[in-house]
C-alpha cells in the first residue's frame, strides 16, 4: 500500500502571500499501513539562488542538477526564511512504528517584510517550498515540495514621481550607401509605472530618409533577469525573456509613418533590483525598425517599472491605500477610487495619431466592429457600462516562469513536481473606445447556451493533491 502527504494552506487557495504575512496550514499525513520511521519534518525554506556553467566563448549554459559539480561552475545563494519543525521523531532518534490512519498537523511560520517576491528562471530563482521528508531507517529518505508565491510590495505611487511622466527615446542611424539621409526612430510612453493587465501605450515615429524601406517595425516588452554568483568568484549573467511582441509597418524610402500599439502587460514578477544581491529582474520596452540585411537596424529602449499596486491619481500616500487591502484569500476589497489611469493617455493618443494612416486602421470602418486585446471571450461593445471602481485582481500564473522544484539529492527520493508562481493581475483599463491600431483579425464571439433554470450546477471544491511518493 501506499501513503500520501498532503499539504495544504488556509484560506488561501493558490498559496501567494505578501511579505509581512503569515503562512498557516495543514499537514495531512494518510497511513495504508503500519510503517517504520525515524521521524517527519517540516522545513519552510526561502531563498535565492543562481547557478550557470560557461562554455567556450564565455556562453552560460542553465545546470539542472544543482547537486553535480563541473568545471567552470559557477554558484550564488542567498537565503530569506528557514525554518524546521519535526512533526514526529527527529533526525537522530529512535525509530518507531506509525499506525495506519490519517494524521493532521498545523504549522505557522511568518514571512519577512525583506523578502524579494518570487521569480523562477533559466539561470536561477526566488523560490520558496514547504517541504515533508520522511525519515527511513535503513532507506533513502522520501520528500514531498510545495512551492508557494511571496510577494514583496510594490505600490508604484510610493515609488519615483517620474513614474508618472511620459517617457520618450530617439535613435538615429546613418547609412553610407548612396549619402542617403538616416533613419530616425522616435518613441514615447504614457507614463513609466504600470501592472499586470494593464495596456501600455507605445507610440512610434519613424522618419526613414534612406533610400531603402523600412521592413516592419518591432515593438517588445522584455523582462531582464540579472544573476550573481560569488563561488569560486563573483561573475554575473543575465537572460532577456520577451513578454509582448507587436509587429507594425512598413515604411517606405524617403517616407514618415507614426504607429500606436497596446501592449497588455502579462502577470510576471514586480521589478526587483536592490532586494536580492543574487537574483534582479527590471523591464524594458525594445523597438526595432528592420531594415534590409545590409544595413544596421536602428534600435532604443526604455525602461519601466512593473509594481502590483496601479498608479493612483488625485490621492497619493497611506492615506489612500489601506494596509489591509491586499490580504490575499480573505476577500478584502481594494480601494475603489482608483481611476483608470490609461484612459486619458488613451484618448490623448488617438488624437496625436488623427489624420495618419496606420496599419490595419480606416477612418471609415465601424469602430464597433472591432475588439479590444482582452482575455475574455466576450467582445466588449461600445453600449456596455463600465463600472468606475477598480475590483479586486486575479492572480494568474506566469506560464514562462514553471519550473521543476522536486529535489535532486541523490539519497532522497522526490516525484517530480511542477510550481508556477501567481501574480495579481489587474482591470485597470477599460477602454470606451478601441485602440488606434486595432487587431486585423476579429475573434469569433462565443455564443453561451441559456443555462437549463431546473438544473443547478455547484462547483466542486478543489481537493489538494495527493503526493505520489512511495514511503
Amino acid at each position: 500500500m501506499s501513503k500520501n502527504c498532503m499539504i495544504t494552506f488556509d484560506q488561501n487557495e493558490h498559496g501567494t502571500y505578501f511579505t509581512g504575512q503569515v503562512i498557516t496550514g495543514k499537514v495531512i499525513v494518510n497511513l495504508n499501513k503500519t510503517k517504520k520511521l525515524r521521524g517527519i519534518k517540516l522545513q519552510i525554506s526561502g531563498y535565492a539562488q543562481a547557478q550557470w556553467r560557461l562554455r567556450r566563448h564565455g556562453r552560460a549554459v542553465a545546470i539542472q542538477n544543482s547537486k553535480k559539480r563541473s568545471r567552470n561552475q559557477y554558484s550564488g545563494r542567498e537565503d530569506y526564511i528557514s525554518s524546521t519543525t519535526y512533526l514526529m521523531g527527529s533526525e537522530q532518534g529512535s525509530n518507531f512504528s506509525m499506525d495506519a490512519g490519517t494524521y493532521t498537523y498545523t504549522f505557522a511560520c511568518p514571512i519577512p517584510s525583506h523578502c524579494p517576491s518570487s521569480f523562477e528562471g533559466a539561470y536561477g530563482h526566488i523560490r520558496y517550498l514547504a517541504k515533508v521528508t520522511f525519515l527511513k531507517p535503513g532507506a533513502s529518505n522520501r520528500t514531498h515540495n510545495v512551492g508557494f508565491t511571496v510577494l514583496k510590495l510594490l505600490d508604484l505611487n510610493q515609488e519615483s514621481k517620474m513614474l508618472r511622466e511620459p517617457a520618450s527615446n530617439e535613435a538615429v542611424e546613418y547609412f553610407c550607401l548612396m549619402h542617403t539621409k538616416p533613419v530616425e526612430l522616435k518613441v514615447t510612453l504614457q507614463q513609466q509605472g504600470y501592472v499586470p493587465g494593464q495596456f501600455m501605450l507605445v507610440h512610434a515615429q519613424v522618419r526613414n530618409g534612406s533610400s531603402s524601406d523600412c521592413r516592419k517595425l518591432l515593438i517588445m516588452l522584455h523582462l531582464r533577469a540579472t544573476y550573481t554568483a560569488d563561488q569560486p568568484s563573483l561573475r554575473t549573467t543575465s537572460e532577456k525573456i520577451m513578454l509582448v511582441k507587436r509587429e507594425c509597418g512598413p515604411v517606405p524610402h524617403n517616407g514618415q509613418r507614426t504607429y500606436t500599439e497596446s501592449l497588455r502587460i502579462p502577470a510576471t514578477a514586480p521589478t526587483c533590483e536592490h532586494l536580492s544581491k543574487v537574483v534582479r529582474v527590471s523591464y524594458e520596452v525594445r523597438v526595432v525598425a528592420v531594415m534590409n540585411w545590409l544595413m544596421a537596424n536602428p534600435r532604443l529602449v526604455i525602461p519601466i517599472t512593473i509594481g502590483n499596486v496601479p498608479l493612483a491619481t488625485g490621492a497619493s500616500g497611506p492615506d489612500f491605500l489601506p494596509t489591509n487591502a491586499f490580504a490575499v484569500g480573505s476577500g478584502s476589497p481594494l480601494p475603489t477610487h482608483l481611476p483608470c489611469t490609461s484612459t486619458r493617455a488613451m484618448e490623448l493618443a488617438q488624437m496625436s495619431s488623427s489624420g495618419v494612416n496606420n496599419s490595419g486602421y480606416e477612418v471609415s470602418e465601424d469602430l464597433e466592429d472591432f475588439e479590444l486585446p482582452e482575455d475574455g471571450d466576450d467582445e466588449l461593445e461600445a453600449t456596455d457600462e463600465f463600472v468606475p471602481d477598480l475590483p479586486p485582481p486575479t492572480y494568474e500564473q506566469a506560464m514562462f516562469m514553471t519550473a521543476d522544484i522536486a529535489d535532486t539529492d541523490a539519497n532522497t527520493v522526490s516525484e517530480s513536481s511542477h510550481f508556477t508562481p501567481r501574480y495579481p493581475v489587474f482591470d485597470v483599463d477599460t477602454f470606451q473606445n478601441p485602440p488606434p491600431n486595432p487587431p486585423q483579425k476579429k475573434r469569433r464571439r462565443r455564443r453561451r447556451r441559456p443555462a437549463d433554470p431546473g438544473q443547478s450546477k455547484q462547483r466542486p471544491e478543489k481537493q489538494p493533491v495527493e503526493s505520489p511518493v512511495q514511503i
